[in-house]
């Protein structure tokens, strides 16, 4: 999905499973937002191989979410740091700002737990989730936490991903 927002452009996705080559990112989007699932396993193998292709895309700001293919990021942040660069922003229960563009995430493992209490912090532009609010195009895996938190804090846009349909 490519769009415009405050003299950017946004191309958002998920889901590519590993076949992130096949997938055609615009020359013109400045902004990648990817809401996870880059591997077709559940470890690290093709983690590299996807980053190295997200970053020959030229862009000024790269955005990348774990999704449930890439939990062991969420686990080890010695992983992250190995796979992620300085060039692309992993958000984990965090928030970023770039060029007045607020950018959040809840974490696939928070939205997972039954203990969790999200709450996010302030109004923002995009939240970032791998899991669907339950009840929008989630094919019946999605978190109503979350629903009730993006009623709540009333994001501008809710990019995710996890089902695939």
């Amino acid at each position: 999905m490519l769009f415009n927002y405050k003299e950017h452009r946004i191309f958002a996705f998920s889901d590519s499973h590993g076949m992130h080559k096949w997938l055609h990112i615009l020359e013109e989007a400045d902004i990648l937002l990817c809401a996870g699932d880059v591997v077709s396993g559940f470890g690290k193998d093709g983690m590299e191989d996807f980053f190295s292709w997200l970053l020959s895309h030229p862009a000024k700001l790269y955005i990348f979410v774990a999704g449930n293919h890439e939990l062991l990021l969420e686990d080890s942040p010695e992983q992250a740091k190995f796979l992620l660069t300085r060039e692309i922003v992993f958000l984990h229960d965090t928030c970023y700002e770039f060029d007045r563009i607020s950018f959040g995430n809840i974490s696939t493992r928070s939205l997972q737990s039954k203990e969790s209490n999200i709450h996010l912090a302030g109004k923002m532009d995009f939240l970032i989730t791998h899991i669907p609010p339950e009840g929008i195009l989630d094919e019946g895996r999605g978190s109503l936490p979350l629903l009730l938190e993006v009623y709540r804090s009333q994001p501008r846009f809710h990019v995710f991903g996890h089902a695939h349909s």
